[in-house]
């Protein structure tokens, strides 16, 4: 079991895409890409990845539906607007957590009850400034490291 499923609705950057598959082939967690408009075989989107893609643990998804279906568990969101931060949530082996589109939020009607306030993750940041989407996912999978070891 992976040591956790991170879930990217819709990324539209090859790079972000590249530098996740980096960070789970790094870490033994598993990257799954879902609606996405980028084309699996795109070669910015390998060439952003590296050499580290034969050592990933990548799917992807026709929908963030879809595949939330197939790992059959609530998941925690990531994005703006969350009362708790990663470290004040359990993220256990396995755990599924959804990042949004660089552009956007996950669509909530997809997410349904499992989308309750408890469920939703937020990096405190100064106002007005962000991170990109692989920076945020490195944030949450080296949480989740820090809680399984502990």
């Amino acid at each position: 079991m992976p040591l956790l499923h991170v879930v990217l609705d819709r990324p539209a950057i090859a790079g972000n895409v590249g530098a996740c598959a980096r960070l789970v082939a790094a870490t033994g967690a598993a990257l799954h890409v879902c609606g996405s408009a980028l084309d699996p075989a795109d070669r910015e989107l390998w060439r952003a990845g590296l050499d580290y893609w034969v050592h990933a643990e990548v799917h992807f998804h026709r929908s963030l539906s879809r595949c939330l279906a197939l790992l059959s568990q609530a998941p925690l969101v990531v994005e703006v607007g969350g009362t708790r931060a990663p470290w004040d949530a359990p993220l256990s082996r396995g755990a599924v957590v959804v990042l949004g589109p660089e552009n956007g939020s996950v669509d909530n009607a997809v997410l349904g009850p499992a989308h309750a306030d408890d469920r939703v993750l937020t990096l405190p940041m100064v106002a007005g400034r962000s991170l990109n989407l692989a920076q945020v996912a490195a944030v949450v999978v080296f949480e989740a490291m820090r809680q399984q070891r502990a």
